[in-house]
């Protein structure tokens, strides 16, 4: 007699700060549950066991979560600059050449920060 044998399921486990959720209030929930959409998503493609609505709701979340992590890199580019940091440093962290991190930053603070930038500040909506 064969019996098959599956491991539970781990809980997925964001390690978070209290001070760090805090700061981030209802939207370390809301960030959670995109991000496990999106994995679940991902699961259902590389199992091939997807159906149109499950590819629009994978597209969908992932634009969003896409959407906030853009803002948050903006953010985060703004501050990078606002407190004197270098294009080399910048270029590292983003594993482009200072050219394009040059090019990127100069871009972005010619503009206003958008409202997913805004988001990701606590400043906006």
């Amino acid at each position: 007699m064969t019996t098959e044998h599956t491991d539970p399921v781990p809980d997925l486990t964001i390690p978070l700060s209290t001070d760090d959720a805090q700061a981030l209030g209802d939207d370390v929930g809301q960030l959670a549950m995109l991000l496990g959409t999106v994995m679940r998503g991902l699961a259902q493609l590389r199992a091939g066991q997807t159906s149109t609505d499950d590819l629009a709701t994978t597209i969908t979340v992932t634009t969003g979560l896409l959407n906030r992590l853009e803002g948050a890199r903006d953010a985060a580019v703004r501050q990078h600059a606002a407190q004197g940091g270098s294009y080399g440093a910048l270029a590292s962290s983003m594993g482009v050449t200072r050219a394009t991190a040059q090019s990127r930053r100069d871009t972005l603070l010619k503009k206003d920060p958008s409202e997913m930038e805004k988001w990701a500040t606590g400043s906006g909506s």
